[in-house]
Parts: structure tokens; sequence; C-alpha cells
């Protein structure tokens, strides 16, 4: 039986906890304050049961719902997300720092950009620019061609989800509700807690679109239970690493959609007319944020800044301009907790560029005093580096930006988003080459971490391609 004073890392509508019998204790935290929360013993008959549910719930209510009404819905609980004062919003800034080690005012920060984001406005126009009518979604609507044509989302979206970065859970949560589909959501055991805290939200506003989802964690592999996830659902979406992307997909069935989300990498790019000397402590501003937000945990966040030469500060200065402003962003946001491994490896970093400083004028270290909180290493070698993480980035430069398309060839396979700021006819050129190599996202600097809702995620819509469509002719 569960402790009723420990928080459930789950979300199981309609279900007690001696329907769900067993659960597995998950402890966060360090420095003598600990979360404990607990995880359901998970075994096939029990999420058998828990499918049949939330597929119940959709089936008589979800999918009723005009689209509009759902995109109100979602409003209305993230509006009472936007109260600082909300008690929800209160329990994840205070718990949230512990279970995932980022500071409290990166927690702030996350949700913050999270709730705005999501608006009933913003939801409206994705459902726009993604469908033309959104309507589609409620009914058959006419065709420009002529005829009439019906979109129809997934019956049961089953998503695997990764804990480093709270709050991504939620957006795919939101994304099969406008498509009217349950989901069922693995929740990841580094961080359980945001999706549930969440759904409980929206059970304050409609119980019974509640009921159309689940958030339960299980071990990655355990056959049986991927089993009944895998084969009952009409379209799965996967994040991880590679291998774990590529493990899953042997065992989704054929014809079922596969959506995933693998490891990418990211870069900046600052061209000479941003450093100038009127513009650089700006443009080192924008750097800083796109390198600490996230702890640079993200796939969005920068490994490398590509600086160009011949501008009026040049690379090897401008990464004096870059450490100042990510010292400066410390202080008001510090960074997380890290491992011993993990600062182990920074240390080891500096300290290979530390000595090699002595003896070569073409490296710069900057470090911050009193511990690993960032590093800044100038490299004159232009050969593309994956960051140690954990605000760690370096600055190499080049020519002319053109050059950049043959230093990130070796890594396209995982390219994401290029944060960039260039004139426009420049931006451009860069861009028609940097898409042709597989780059799926151009942001200006600065932005990098908060993409666009109407972003097409990995080069894909972010709904259209989970729909079946049925066209009537005339």
């Amino acid at each position: 039986m569960a402790d009723v004073s420990t928080l459930p890392a789950y979300y199981l509508p309609g279900l007690t906890e001696a329907d769900i019998g067993d659960f597995i204790p998950l402890e966060f935290g360090s420095d003598g304050t600990r979360i404990k929360m607990l995880s359901p013993v998970l075994t096939p008959e029990l999420l058998s049961r828990i499918i049949a549910d939330i597929r119940k719930a959709r089936d008589t209510y979800l999918v009723k719902q005009p689209v509009y009404k759902i995109v109100e819905t979602i409003d209305k609980a993230l509006d009472l997300w936007r109260n600082p004062d909300y008690p929800l919003r209160k329990k994840a800034l205070e718990l949230l720092p512990i279970i995932t080690g980022f500071s409290k005012p990166m927690i702030s920060a996350i949700l913050s950009g999270f709730v705005t984001t999501m608006n009933a406005e913003n939801l409206k126009m994705l459902l726009t620019v993604e469908f033309g009518d959104p309507f589609v979604l409620d009914e058959f609507r006419p065709r420009s061609t002529g005829g009439f044509t019906r979109g129809f989302g997934p019956e049961l979206t089953t998503a695997v989800f990764a804990g480093n970065v709270p709050g991504l859970p939620v957006g795919n949560i939101i994304f099969a509700l406008l498509l009217k589909s349950a989901i069922l959501a693995k929740s990841s055991s580094d961080e359980p807690l945001f999706a549930v805290l969440f759904a409980q939200t929206l059970a304050e506003i409609d119980p019974d679109l509640a009921r159309c989802m689940a958030m339960v964690a299980w071990k990655g592999g355990d056959k049986k239970i991927e089993r009944v996830a895998f084969d009952e659902a009409d379209a799965v979406i996967v994040y991880g690493t590679d291998h774990s992307v590529n493990e899953i997909r042997k065992q989704v069935p054929a014809g079922t959609k596969f959506i995933p989300y693998g490891h990418k990498l990211s870069f900046g790019v600052i061209g000479r007319e941003a450093l100038s000397k009127d513009r650089v402590r700006n443009t080192a501003f924008l750097a800083a944020t796109d390198a600490s937000i996230f702890d640079q945990q993200g796939c969005l966040s920068p490994h490398v800044f590509y600086v160009e030469e011949d501008g009026e500060i040049s690379p090897m200065e401008f990464s004096h301009y870059l450490a100042d402003a990510m010292d400066g962003f410390a202080g008001k946001v510090p960074r997380g907790r890290i491992s011993p491994d993990e600062a182990a490896h920074i240390n080891q970093l500096r300290g290979a560029y530390e000595f090699r400083e002595f003896a070569d004028d073409g490296i710069a270290l900057h470090a911050s005093s009193g511990g690993t909180q960032w590093t800044v290493i100038y490299e004159a070698d232009k050969t593309f580096v994956p960051s140690c993480l954990n605000r760690t980035i370096r600055i190499k430069p080049v020519a002319d930006v053109s050059e950049i398309i043959k230093l990130v060839e070796p890594v396209k396979a995982f390219l994401q988003t290029m944060g960039a700021t260039l004139p426009e006819d420049r931006l451009l050129n860069l861009a028609e080459d940097i898409g042709k190599l597989g780059m799926d996202r151009i942001s200006p600097l600065g932005k990098m971490t908060a993409p666009s809702l109407f972003w097409r995620h990995d080069g894909r819509y972010n709904l259209l391609d989970m729909v079946r469509w049925t066209d009537i002719e005339v």
C-alpha cells in the first residue's frame, strides 16, 4: 500500500492504490533534501486495463468534443499555471529543482516560457498552419479541389519521454488531445512530476478530458510491458538516445505510425556585423543565454559558436565578452546540480586546455572562479567538437560563414538548430546550404532554446504527421 504522504510518480485516473497493488519508491535530491515518489509496478494485465480505460474515455467523450473546445479547456488549465500563486505551480517550483537538479530560477524560466507559448491563440494558429481548416478534425469539410475530407487522429498514442528537459511531455500530451487521441505516456524516472501535476490541473478543469490520459513509468526494455504499450497504439512517439529509439523501433508493429526524436546537435553562428563595438556586448549576452538555458541539456542548446573574423572585435576577443556574459547570466540564473563525474569531466577539460594555452596562442580559456559554473574555450582549430555540456562552450573562428558547411558536414545526420546573427541576405545564403545538409531549424541568436510552437520538429509536422485522412470524391 502506498504511503499517502508520498508523491505519486504516475497519473492513472479511475484506479485506486488497491487497484494498482505494488509500488517502487523513487528518491530525489541531495544535501539532506529528499523527495520520495512512488511508481506503480506494472504488469501486462494492469497496463491493458489502463489502456482500456483511457480508450473508453476517449471514445465516449474526447472524440465528441469540437477541437476548439479542447483548445479552450487546455488554455484554462494553463491559465492557472500562468498565475505564480497557483498551488500546483508553486509545488512544481519547489520540487522540480530538487528532482531535476536545475536551479529554481531556471525552473521558473522554463515554466513561464512553456505556459506563455502554449496559449489558445497559438494553439489555434498551429491547427490552422498545419491543417488549413482545423475543423477537418471535427467533421467532413469541403476540399478546394471538390468533394470533402476528414482527418482522424490516432485512437491511442503511446509516448516515451526523456527527462533532460522538464515540460517536454506536456507539449506532446496537448498535441495528442488536440487530435482527439487517448495518450499513454511513459514518464522518465528522472523527472516524473511535471506532467502529473499538469494532468491534475486538467482534471480540475475537465475531469472527463483528463480521463483520456495516463502517465506511468516502466523499465526500458521490458518486452512484456512494451509489447502491450506498442501493440495497442496507433502511433508511437519516442524521445531518447539513438540506441533506445532504435530498440523501440524494432518493437513497433508495421503500419503503426512511428515518430522518433533521437540525439541531435546544435551550434551558433556570429557574423562580423554583430562584433562591432556598439553591438558586441548584446551579442555576447544573446550567446550566453543560448549556452546557459537548460544548462545545455537540450538538443537545441549550442555546443560551438562559429565566429567570423575581420569584425571590429576578433573571435578571440569575443571569448572575453562571452565569458563576462556567462558569468552575469550565472549570477541571475545559477547552473543546476551536476554529478561528481560531470564536474570531473569539466575540470579535466579545463586542465587540458590550460596546459595547451601556455604553449599555443590559438587557445584561450575562461572559467568561472570557485567552481565549474561555466567554461568558455576559444580554439583556433575549427573542427566541430561536441561539448561536455553544463555550460561549457567553445568559440571557433571562421574567415567566412560559408566555411561552416564543410565543418559541420561530419555531423549532418544529427543537426537540429543553428542560432545565427547575420544580415538577411547572408543568412539566406547560408540557410540554403545548411538546409540542404539537413538542418531543420534556424533561429535568431538568443532564441535557440525557445522554439516557435510552429517549428516543424526534426523537419516534420507536430500534428499533421499523426493524422489519417478519408476523402469523399464527387
